[in-house]
């Protein structure tokens, strides 16, 4: 590979054949409180024939870490993500690295090793407070990499990467800093947005700063340029790579290109520090239960809670709320909180389609359960409940927009105050209504997903 070719990458990424039959050791993936960021990385690693386990905290707690040399973190609420792993499963992954294991975490996964609460502290780097930061970021942007890193190999040393409202490092390169960085970023791509402003929009003779003071938040891009992107941190006998670059969405092919040298090279450096990994007896991992088929009043109970989400979405594109952006994310108006819309969608819709997958003989397992009855009819109870006080909520949102600016937190009317703290709490990592349905979500859709592999 020429100079050139090193510095610009050609506009269709690697060849295919460069994205598929990773011979590494099985990947565990820490599916908790992950949802659709779980399925893109899902998604990415059969694409690229990438040997996975999906190991919830539970799994964890009893010893699943012995059998993976990489712990794969996808994005999501870390705040969320330490409840679930709860001290038994924070020790264990601590453990994991000091013993050689490597750690990659990708946006909430990287949050979650920092030692910003909510954390596990498992370095001294931070997160940036969100009053310096670019809290507003999504799309596509360029990052420079460290082209002496075995995970740049055949890489060219500027690659475009899809951020989804990252965070930053509190970090400075520099001698006895920790850590080293993988990757800096540089200039958005043509879709990067901040806030809903897409920035390759927005003229020249625009003053970021007048904008910024308009929208009440940081907006301009320059704020984020330079910035560690990825960075990889040493603890005990193990590494860390920790991206706010989601290297895993689907379709990015030189993030996912990276993504895969980053595994092998992960992998090496963990059987060089000695990790040995314990085969499960039988090819199945013995803390996994024996799976139990959802059954036919399970699967109607899932459609419509699918079909309630389906009226929603529907309800939102009427309004001029939000457009699908692509196929798993909502780009929605200013001021509503369309992850939390969009992802129970997604979600759903992704639960009902496992059923091809499972019947007949997709999963095998015990048959039909008494629990998955159950289990599907409080999702659908949860489901038609938040739905319906949404449509409420985004109507009075609508409305309250007319007469001022509506912002996701803090108090508009008394309307919409009492809908949201009812739906999410107080907090942008939701809480309310929104926790339970998506716990009771994440659950079954890791039980769905371990049959139908």
């Amino acid at each position: 590979m020429n100079k050139n070719s090193r510095n610009s990458p050609p506009p269709n990424g690697p060849d295919s054949a460069c994205l598929s039959g990773r011979s590494g050791s099985p990947v565990g993936i820490f599916w908790d409180q992950s949802l659709v960021w779980g399925l893109l990385c899902i998604e990415t690693f059969r694409r690229s024939g990438v040997s996975f386990r999906l190991l919830g905290a539970a799994d964890i707690a009893a010893g699943a870490l012995d059998e993976v040399r990489i712990l794969l973190v996808p994005g999501g609420w870390a705040a969320h993500k330490v409840r679930a792993l709860g001290e038994s499963g924070r020790e264990k992954v601590a453990a994991f690295i000091d013993g050689g294991g490597s750690y990659i975490g990708f946006c909430g996964g990287a949050g979650m090793a920092l030692s910003s609460p909510p954390a596990l502290h498992l370095t001294p780097i931070e997160r940036m407070p969100l009053s310096e930061r670019l809290p507003s970021a999504s799309g596509r942007i360029n990052v420079c990499g460290t082209l002496s890193h075995p995970a740049w190999k055949d890489v060219p040393e500027q690659i475009p990467v899809s951020v989804w409202w990252p965070s930053q490092f509190r970090w400075n390169a520099g001698p006895g800093a920790p850590g080293a960085s993988l990757a800096v970023y540089a200039d958005p791509c043509a879709d990067f947005q901040v806030a809903d402003l897409r920035v390759a929009d927005v003229s020249p003779e625009v003053c970021w700063k007048d904008l910024e003071a308009a929208y009440g938040i940081n907006l301009d891009p320059a704020r984020i340029k330079g910035h560690p992107a990825v960075i990889e941190v040493r603890r005990g006998a193990g590494r860390m790579v920790l991206s706010y670059a989601h290297l895993e969405t689907p379709g990015d092919a030189w993030a996912n290109r990276l993504l895969l040298n980053i595994l092998d090279y992960l992998d090496e450096e963990s059987a060089k520090a000695g990790k040995e990994i314990r085969k499960p007896v039988g090819g199945a991992a013995a803390h996994e239960p024996e799976p139990e088929l959802p059954g036919e009043a399970a699967w109607a109970g899932i459609a419509r809670a699918r079909e309630a989400a389906v009226e929603l979405v529907s309800f939102g594109e009427a309004n001029l709320l939000w457009n699908w952006r692509n196929p798993w994310l909502l780009n929605w108006r200013r001021g509503i909180r369309g992850l939390e819309y969009g992802s129970l969608f997604v979600t759903l819709d992704r639960m009902a389609a496992l059923r091809k997958r499972i019947e007949p003989g997709g999963g095998g397992g015990r048959g039909p359960s008494v629990r998955w009855p159950r289990q599907a009819e409080i999702l659908e109870k949860r489901t038609v409940e938040f739905c319906t006080l949404a449509r409420r909520l985004l109507l009075e949102e609508k409305i309250a927009a007319q007469t001022g600016i509506v912002k996701k937190l803090g108090k508009v009317n008394e309307r919409v105050d009492h809908l949201r703290s009812s739906l999410f709490g107080d907090k942008m990592n939701h809480g309310g209504l929104s926790r339970a349905l998506f716990d009771l979500v994440d659950s079954m859709l890791l039980d769905l997903l371990r049959q139908a592999r």
